[in-house]
């Protein structure tokens, strides 16, 4: 996975949203420095979050993993306090950002959807949040983000808990094909304060139990 920098064009990678809003690669050199800041973040969540639960789904002929995601479970519902340190890039003493990384941008992005959740989720109620999905761009189109949205939604079934995600306008029919609905007006950004040109919507969706309205 960490080599696909090196052998794909740039981008073809599993660096999934916001990041390439905030930190856009031309050559494969900089694909590798993105991917490789991008992964050592995902492994230090791998270790240190309960929440959180890693997905794959790995090509059986070229045994290449082709997508992953991120589903977390919040038994006492979703809070912001305990989990924006796993979201944010934080300065380091003599480690600076790479070149070409708008961190001020990333920032704002995550801290605004995990900040609007207050006002969607239902409070202190168990649930499961897809945080994280990609599949390489050459991939898309065979079925794997399916098999790792079923997983999540199974689940949250099963234990009778809404699940729940943000998604762009380009990814919202697919979610909406797997059950999930909007919920509410999308999150509108406006990221030109930040660097880019672009009014950035994240659709709120959920499937909640049958007991529970829209």
């Amino acid at each position: 996975m960490m080599n696909h920098a090196n052998i794909y064009p740039p981008g073809d990678d599993l660096v999934g949203p916001p990041t390439p809003f905030f930190w856009p690669v031309l050559s494969q050199e900089e694909a590798q420095q993105r991917l490789q800041l991008h992964m050592t973040k995902q492994k230090s969540r791998f270790l240190g979050d309960p929440t959180a639960t890693y997905l794959k789904v790995i090509d059986e002929e070229t045994q290449e993993i082709v997508s992953i995601a991120r589903w977390h479970y919040y038994p006492n519902g979703f809070s912001y306090e305990d989990a924006i340190g796993w979201e944010i890039h934080t300065a380091v003493k003599g480690q600076p950002f790479p070149k070409g990384m708008n961190v001020e941008l990333h920032n704002f992005i995550l801290t605004e959807r995990d900040l609007e959740r207050k006002n969607w989720l239902l409070k202190d109620e168990p649930c499961w949040i897809l945080m994280h999905l990609v599949t390489r761009g050459s991939q898309r189109g065979r079925g794997a983000a399916g098999m790792l949205i079923t997983w999540g939604v199974e689940k949250a079934k099963a234990e009778g808990v809404p699940a729940y995600l943000e998604a762009s306008a380009l990814a919202k029919p697919l979610y909406e094909r797997y059950g999930f609905k909007q919920i509410g007006n999308p999150l509108e950004l406006d990221l030109r304060t930040h660097g880019v040109d672009l009014n950035l919507k994240m659709a709120k969706m959920g499937i909640l139990p049958s007991k529970v309205e829209l």
